[in-house]
């Protein structure tokens, strides 16, 4: 199959081309004047967006889910332009979270079918800072755990590829070290660590910053605790959830300027209450009128973002140069994962991973693993 486009992103560029697809893989970029099967003129040809921080989708829940369950969620982030995504878990006991990484890994282990698809597991929950658990359940959270954390990984069959901890509380940083050595990514998130605490985890492997903004102790002139580090050292990769509710405009745009295009990473934070009304057992939230999702306190608990929404917000309202949005929904978290080399690129044998989007970021087409999805043009 070959599609084509003049504006097709390669190496940073809008740039008329045509992709030759075989099987799963792209097998090359050719003239733009080659033959091709399908013509998307002016629209956007864009590498998938990969999303590494999502809890659910309508109702179904990472903490509860079943293979049915994860089907509907990947099938509802076509439209988003999501090829890949991590699914996100959240605090909860050591039992339910065993019972529910072997039901995700299961269901990652069969043949892809349709829809986005599923990738890994990424470990929210559990090993963070009571003060800032935000909507996380405090009677689940524990001290960051080797062991505990080594019966997750064999749980998730090895699937596991991110993992949030409250740096402060690892004693020695031998869970940042320990996990990193297993080629999980460690973020710092619901966290109260200082400055000096995340720079010296960032030594054992630290990588990331969870929702920046959010869940951590927040920027002061003579402390800049976790705020100020994520946009400060040049190490870490910084998630920010753009629905002008997580994070003022502005403040994402300071941020994106900071961590420049190569450290920025798009996410939703999609609770399952997106697009969703109901009541689900022992999950109570509430949808204010700003649309937020929040519990019963008030704290936000995800977001009801579309992660095509959030490109286009971070580039048309928070102003964040065209570039670094893309890369920062694509390359960005391919590379945080350590899979860039065959995701998160229009490249010849990456994976043929590929959304068609027009000017407002709509998606019209997708190709997944070079199979095309969506309505044609």
């Amino acid at each position: 199959m070959r599609i084509r486009s003049e504006r097709v992103y390669i190496n940073e560029q809008l740039v008329p081309a045509v992709i030759e697809i075989e099987e799963s893989i792209i097998k090359a970029i050719l003239p733009y004047t080659s033959d091709y099967d399908f013509d998307y003129k002016d629209a956007m040809i864009l590498p998938g967006f990969i999303e590494i921080h999502s809890h659910g989708y309508a109702g179904h829940n990472a903490n509860r889910i079943t293979h049915e369950g994860l089907q509907v969620w990947a099938n509802s982030l076509i439209s988003e332009g999501v090829t890949s995504i991590l699914a996100t878990t959240a605090t909860q006991g050591y039992d339910d979270n065993i019972k529910t990484l072997k039901t995700i890994s299961d269901y990652i282990k069969q043949p892809y079918d349709h829809g986005a698809q599923f990738i890994g597991i990424n470990v929210e929950g559990n090993f963070i800072d009571h003060q800032y658990r935000g909507a996380q359940d405090e009677r689940h959270i524990v001290v960051p755990n080797v062991d505990v954390f080594n019966d997750y990984y064999a749980a998730s069959q090895g699937l596991i590829k991110s993992v949030i901890c409250a740096v402060e509380h690892d004693v020695d940083y031998a869970f940042t070290k320990s996990v990193s050595d297993l080629n999980v990514a460690v973020s710092v998130g619901h966290s109260n660590a200082t400055l000096a605490e995340v720079k010296a985890a960032i030594s054992y492997g630290l990588k990331g910053a969870t929702h920046t903004g959010n869940g951590m102790r927040p920027f002061h002139h003579r402390e800049p605790g976790v705020f100020g580090a994520s946009m400060n050292q040049e190490a870490l990769y910084a998630e920010v959830i753009v629905d002008g509710h997580h994070l003022h405009f502005d403040t994402v745009n300071i941020i994106a300027r900071l961590k420049g295009k190569d450290k920025l990473i798009l996410v939703t934070d999609s609770s399952s209450y997106k697009d969703f009304e109901g009541k689900e057992a022992g999950y109570e939230r509430f949808i204010g009128p700003d649309n937020t999702i929040r519990d019963a306190s008030g704290n936000l608990s995800g977001s009801n973002l579309r992660f095509n929404e959030g490109v286009y917000n971070a580039i048309n309202k928070a102003k964040v140069e065209f570039t670094t949005a893309i890369n920062a929904a694509t390359i960005n978290p391919a590379t945080y994962l350590n899979i860039h080399e065959h995701k998160g690129l229009i490249k010849p044998f990456y994976d043929a991973d590929i959304i068609i989007v027009n000017d407002k970021f709509e998606v019209l087409e997708m190709v997944v693993a070079g199979k095309k999805q969506g309505q044609s043009i």
